[in-house]
């Protein structure tokens, strides 16, 4: 018996049907736009986006990102096309759904290092209501990315073989 209700549901044809608050991808093309804005621009804030190929090896590092960061970015602005695209769909391919996926991944990626969360981090202290923190809204924000991400990687996990 399940408890909650799964937001993204695998259909017998190979689509895909989520039932997301439309806040949500409004969300995603919302913000999305933003980090598209800002892919060509060298933030620290982008760092997760580029990860180190060479982490011993700073000449073939810079090597490996002169060559992969432009498809990098292609790909990335791909997503935020296919997301833009079909934000007023509630059935979407197995491409489509996973577009949504690696945008929401990446903008989580982003406001993770923004607000510099690491695995140690106690979600529940944001809920606090005596929390002052200036930048609550944008760990809001990062809390429902992260269960966004969840929905759409167990809609898609849902079409794998046993």
């Amino acid at each position: 018996m399940a408890f909650f209700k799964r937001l993204v549901k695998r259909q017998r044809d190979g689509t895909y049907t989520h039932s997301f608050p439309a806040h949500i991808p409004e969300l995603l093309v919302g913000l999305g736009d933003q980090l598209d804005a800002a892919l060509d621009e060298d933030s620290p804030e982008l760092r997760r986006l580029f990860p180190t190929a060479y982490p011993n090896d700073k000449e073939k590092d810079d090597g490996y990102q002169i060559f992969a960061r432009d498809e990098l970015i292609e790909g990335r602005r791909e997503a935020i096309r296919s997301v833009r695209r079909t934000a007023n769909q509630e059935v979407l391919t197995e491409e489509e759904l996973g577009a949504w996926l690696a945008l929401a991944n990446d903008l989580r990626l982003v406001l993770g290092t923004r607000l510099d969360v690491s695995e140690d981090d106690d979600l529940v202290r944001w809920d606090d209501p005596e929390n002052d923190d200036p930048e609550m809204a944008l760990r809001r924000i990062y809390e429902v990315l992260g269960h966004v991400v969840g929905e759409l990687v167990d809609g898609l996990s849902s079409g794998l073989a046993d």
